[in-house]
């Protein structure tokens, strides 16, 4: 019977974790929703609006970030770490974007 209850610890640590992934899932998603709505404003517009990641990170002098914390890039909140999606989130208010002008098209690029 002793040995079978160490058997029963193991779990726990997973759970935990579990957890942890719940909560920077939960936390993804807010950052995500408000760089959409950061978008939105920066567009003109009151509702969100999907960021265009990819073209952001191509073409990085069309649409500037503002506010984020000094030596964090912009990127899609997936690629960020737990500490830095909670501290977007206490810091939103700073956070805005700014489009200087339109993405390029690799076509109109040529």
């Amino acid at each position: 019977v002793a040995e079978g209850l160490p058997e029963m610890k193991p779990p726990c640590p997973v759970n935990g974790m579990q957890v942890h992934s719940g909560e920077t899932e939960i936390l993804r998603k807010a950052v995500e929703d408000y760089f959409c709505l950061c978008y939105g404003k920066a567009l003109g517009t009151t509702v969100m609006v999907p960021v265009p990641y990819e073209k952001m990170l191509r073409d990085q002098s069309a649409v500037v970030a503002q506010g984020l914390p000094e030596g964090v890039a912009f990127q899609h909140p997936e690629n960020y770490d737990l500490a830095t999606l909670k501290w977007i989130l206490e810091n939103k208010a700073g956070i805005s974007f700014i489009i200087n002008r339109p993405f390029l098209d690799p076509e109109s690029q040529l």
